[in-house]
């Protein structure tokens, strides 16, 4: 709660040249605190002199976030050489005691604002594959993959995922979710609606399962749910089971599976899970092979579930744009 004086007010704000030293404080802060996130290294950044960060502050392309008198956050806004007319967020970061307090969101919020009112229509940003946190923050706020990868510059091992927030339409966002908010979809597209035979599973409560939703403003529209099992491949080998896959029928085809499954896969990579695989029902499988996955040779049969023909299908996730060892 803001007490009376302000102290616990957050501000968010463009840099000026009068921010130079909270800035710097802030990024050298940063960069030992999250290394692998910044093209920039600690030892760069230190060797600056005052007339670079002032005239880094004096740019604005840098908004900070205050709580009172302590800077907390930072963010940049800007353009990509490689890719000219698009607009980009870089140099995220929240100080340790002020994440989950809606400094980063505030943050992001400010960028996507400047982002707006230069006519762009959608805002990009890379995310490498071992920040599972921050994959899941950026899915939460609409950042959809665009299956683009790269090597970062001054560490060719750290491989970096483009997102992009669209701009010019309803963002699909990803988060994970208790089963229950997914029960209905599921039944809904995979159970033709029959409450009795609701799609529900013994698992769904377990520590070890995690479920993902795929939401269109407040209406989830993709469910996909993930169940520690074995690999088909090799049966003594953990693995995770993909189960209860669905897509809003009316969303079908406009990538919305992509999307769910492509976050569900680096938050789950980042939590050092890297094998899934599923029962997919045959009209699926095309939809499977274009995301990556494998089509387990001799696995087909009927579900006994649906009666429907389905093949066993897996994939090795190797997260947001690491390459697979």
């Amino acid at each position: 709660m803001t007490d009376p004086g302000g102290h616990d007010r957050l501000v968010v704000r463009a840099t000026s040249v009068e921010d130079a030293h909270d800035y710097r404080a802030l990024r050298l802060e940063a960069l030992a605190d999250s290394p692998d996130a910044f093209a920039t290294t600690l030892a760069e950044a230190r060797a600056y002199d005052p007339a670079r960060w002032e005239a880094l502050a004096a740019s604005g392309a840098t908004v900070l976030a205050w709580r009172g008198r302590r800077v907390v956050g930072m963010a940049t806004g800007g353009e990509n050489d490689a890719r000219p007319g698009t607009r980009w967020l870089y140099g995220m970061y929240v100080t340790p005691v002020e994440r989950g307090r809606g400094v980063a969101e505030a943050l992001v919020e400010a960028i996507l604002q400047r982002t707006r009112a230069l006519g762009a229509t959608a805002l990009f940003l890379q995310v490498t594959g071992a920040m599972g946190r921050a994959r899941a923050f950026y899915a939460r706020l609409g950042f959809e993959p665009t299956g683009e990868r790269a090597a970062m510059r001054r560490d060719p091992s750290l491989a970096l995922a483009t997102l992009a927030r669209p701009l010019d339409r309803e963002p699909i966002r990803v988060r994970r979710v208790a089963a229950e908010e997914l029960v209905e979809l599921r039944t809904r597209v995979l159970r033709g609606g029959d409450p009795s035979r609701a799609a529900r599973n013994p698992l769904d409560e377990e520590p070890s399962t995690w479920h993902f939703g795929a939401f269109l403003g407040d209406d989830v529209v993709g469910s996909a749910s993930f169940f520690a099992s074995r690999w088909p491949l090799e049966p003594t080998v953990d693995a995770y089971q993909l189960r209860y896959m669905a897509v809003e029928p009316v969303l079908q085809g406009r990538g919305v599976g992509r999307i769910l499954l492509e976050h569900a896969g680096a938050i789950l990579a980042a939590n050092s899970i890297r094998r899934v695989w599923a029962h997919a029902r045959d009209s699926a499988l095309g939809f499977y092979r274009a995301t990556g996955w494998e089509v387990v040779a001799g696995s087909e049969h009927l579900s006994a579930e649906t009666g429907l023909p389905h093949t066993t299908v897996t994939t090795v996730l190797t997260g947001a744009g690491e390459e697979a060892g």
